[in-house]
């Protein structure tokens, strides 16, 4: 698939601008699953001897700016800055404002509200533009004491997750914050080699792994236990406690985290550049030497341009996975 142009432009903060994608070695953008940010790399060329070359504008707390075409896939904020004398370039990373769902935090009272007005609320409160935010209609009630905004958004659809049964992740478009369900793509992308798949590297893991989850009461007394028993007979026990009160649904959600936390395959590709592979998003992979064959969830996604040469790097999964999070504690209904 022939890609549109991608174009970079740094501002400084006394205003000083330019488009430096022609300065620049290498350019890479990615994100994870677990990270709130999306975040983007690139180093520009500098040489204090050169008067004709122009500069870029590098100083941290600069916006940054990066399209395809004309679609801004990123705005961000220049915060990580590294310069090494014997270099030629100076390495710049910015992230986008998901950076700051982590590091703002607040106090919070949530009384039957939804996910989605929540995160409206608590957004508009840190003047965090919000786009398209996943509905989810079911009223959560919840006290959050010093919770990171990320925290308390997350742990708002998870709470939600469990009674939809759906999976949601959050995400930037542009400055714009954005909540969407978790879906099979329309068009997922087709990987073969030959084709666009360069490597793929097959791992499988059971390090990680829980196969029995205990339910307990308020009073410590075991309720009842769920276990997957093949997993136990042959890994050996692996074994984590919940509180029934702090679920509506405890033996939902003790089947969700076996599900969850089983054997874990993970796939890493190499495939040409390709901007529609992004975390969150569906693949489909054709590799006879692995035998990776099938529909995958993007866990991660590094972009890179070094050079006019164009790769993605993936981190791939079968099942798809949400960022599950429990913070603050279980108001009064």
């Amino acid at each position: 698939m022939e890609q549109e142009y991608v174009k970079l432009r740094a501002t400084s903060p006394d205003g000083a601008t330019a488009n430096i994608t022609e300065l620049c070695r290498s350019i890479t953008w990615s994100g994870d699953w677990r990270n709130a940010a999306r975040t983007l790399s690139y180093a520009p060329v500098i040489c204090q001897d050169d008067t004709h070359l122009p500069r870029a504008p590098t100083g941290l707390g600069g916006s940054v700016r990066f399209w395809r075409g004309g679609d801004l896939l990123m705005d961000a904020y220049a915060l990580e800055r590294t310069r090494d004398s014997l270099g030629k370039t100076i390495d710049v990373t910015a992230y986008d404002k998901g950076l700051y769902l982590t590091r703002n935090s607040t106090f919070l009272r949530v009384e039957g509200q939804t996910a989605e007005a929540v995160t409206a609320m608590v957004c508009g409160q840190f003047g965090i533009p919000v786009g398209a935010l996943a509905a989810t209609g079911v009223p959560i009630t919840r006290n959050f004491m010093g919770a990171p905004l990320y925290k308390i958004i997350m742990t708002m659809y998870t709470l939600a997750a469990d009674q939809t049964g759906k999976k949601y992740r959050i995400r930037f478009r542009g400055a714009s914050l954005e909540v969407v369900e978790m879906a099979q793509s329309p068009e997922s992308v087709i990987l073969a080699p030959g084709s666009n798949l360069l490597s793929c590297v097959t791992k499988e893991s059971a390090s990680s792994m829980i196969n029995s989850v205990a339910i307990y009461d308020d009073g410590y007394n075991l309720v009842k236990k769920q276990e997957d028993s093949a997993a136990v007979a042959l890994y050996g026990l692996m074994q984590t406690a919940i509180r029934s009160g702090a679920y509506d649904d405890p033996e939902g959600h003790a089947a969700q985290v076996l599900k969850e936390n089983g054997l874990k395959t993970t796939i890493t590709a190499n495939a040409l550049g390709d901007l529609r592979l992004i975390t969150g998003s569906t693949v489909v992979v054709h590799e006879p030497v692995t035998g990776t064959d099938g529909l995958f969830w993007i866990l991660s996604d590094t972009h890179t341009w070094t050079r006019n040469i164009y790769q993605t790097k993936l981190t791939l999964s079968l099942e798809a996975v949400m960022d599950s999070q429990t913070a603050g504690s279980e108001g009064k209904k």
